[in-house]
């Protein structure tokens, strides 16, 4: 429903969380637009033909972890969530949001506030707590925060790719350059001694 309510702005009551959906918009980010996918999931699956959870953390440039601030239940799945994208994606950084749902429901209330901040420090991640059912506003701050550090996240990865191959064409010239020089040596060293042993011959 938090994906929903952040694509459309509308709050679905009824939802059916028991299958994993995709769901594909442009989004309007400041002065540019950026097509986004967002795979749904969901933690009891339907059938096995589900891609393994660690296939689709590979897959994403980014997470939305969502827990209810009533179920204590819903904050453990979260947490041991952030704990496997840390291992499935520990050689390099990715950008995470954590959403603590249904601040509507204050009187419910289970997990407190500071235990997602410690959390959200814990994994390196963004955190905001927010109302799919009454608050469009918060969501969407939360998303576009998360998407600018995807966004940023890819420029930094794209210019390191850049700088390595550049490194490697300047060491490929480099080595091209001192062969020549080398072969250069021994051509002068050839026609060094044709000159002083090969006398021309007159007619």
């Amino acid at each position: 429903s938090v994906t929903v309510r952040f694509l459309t702005k509308r709050f679905i009551g009824e939802y059916n969380s028991n299958i994993d959906l995709l769901y594909k918009s442009c989004i309007k980010q400041e002065d540019y637009l950026t097509d986004i996918e967002i795979l749904d999931t969901c933690s009891k699956k339907s059938n096995g033909t589900s891609p393994s959870a660690e296939t689709q953390m590979n897959w994403a440039d980014a997470f939305v972890i969502v827990y209810s601030i009533c179920d204590t239940c819903s904050f453990e799945r979260a947490k041991s969530l952030l704990d496997t994208i840390g291992k499935v994606r520990s050689n390099s950084y990715i950008p995470v949001l954590l959403l603590g749902n249904k601040t509507d429901l204050e009187h419910r209330r289970t997990v407190g506030v500071e235990e997602g901040h410690q959390v959200a420090l814990e994994y390196n991640c963004q955190y905001y707590e927010v109302s799919a059912a009454e608050n469009y506003v918060t969501i969407n701050i939360a998303f576009q925060a998360l998407l600018r550090d995807a966004k940023m996240n890819q420029q930094q990865k794209s210019m390191l790719k850049r700088r390595r191959t550049s490194l490697v064409n300047v060491s490929k010239k480099l080595g091209a350059m001192f062969s020549g020089k080398k072969d250069c040596a021994e051509f002068d060293k050839r026609r060094t001694s044709m000159d002083v042993n090969s006398p021309l011959k007159l007619t």
